[in-house]
């Protein structure tokens, strides 16, 4: 392991845990897509797995800059991430209650690259790499947008539909006494 002595120590170890990340994501996403079963949320995580892949590319070519190796430290944390939304999509579950699980890890994994994301730009821009720091805040951007595209799925279309889901289900299975609280 690499010692962090400084802010440059840390800003490589940053770079090298979201590209770890980036590349996790591209293998963990298709299922996600998979599983999904509202359109939306298709397409919406389509076109994330293919900027996930740019922003894998682009630190690539901040690492090559740098002279570091994008492969020089683990995420951890994002594996953990993964791994929960891979034990979700292993249960039996309604396509709506899926999907709503399903945005809820993929904003677990957004939440976490704009933390990432943030702090690493902040460190180029303070190491005096503007042109990486420039970069790095595209990227933040676009998994900024990324949330705000995802809440707004949730919120406004796809929890509702779970919600109701559980509700008609409710209905379905409850005796007269029961229905007449709903």
């Amino acid at each position: 392991m690499t010692e962090i002595r400084n802010l440059s120590d840390l800003f490589y170890h940053e770079l090298q845990v979201l590209w770890s990340a980036e590349k996790m994501l591209l293998e963990a996403m298709p299922l996600m897509i998979d599983r999904a079963q509202n359109e939306g949320l298709k397409k919406m995580l389509s076109m994330h797995l293919a900027e996930t892949d740019q922003h894998k590319v682009a630190l690539e070519g901040i690492c090559k800059q740098l002279g570091i190796d994008p492969e020089g430290d683990y995420n951890p944390g994002m594996k953990g991430i993964i791994q929960e939304g891979e034990k979700v999509m292993a249960k039996d579950a309604t396509a709506e209650a899926m999907d709503a699980a399903l945005i809820a890890g993929a904003q677990k994994v957004e939440h976490y690259e704009i933390s990432g994301y943030g702090s690493a730009a902040h460190y180029a821009e303070m190491l005096g790499y503007e042109g990486i720091a420039q970069r790095l805040r595209l990227t933040l951007a676009e998994e900024q947008d990324a949330d705000t595209k995802l809440n707004f799925l949730a919120k406004n279309l796809v929890n509702v539909r779970a919600q109701f889901a559980e509700e008609g289900a409710m209905v379905g299975h409850s005796n007269s006494d029961d229905r007449s609280r709903l």
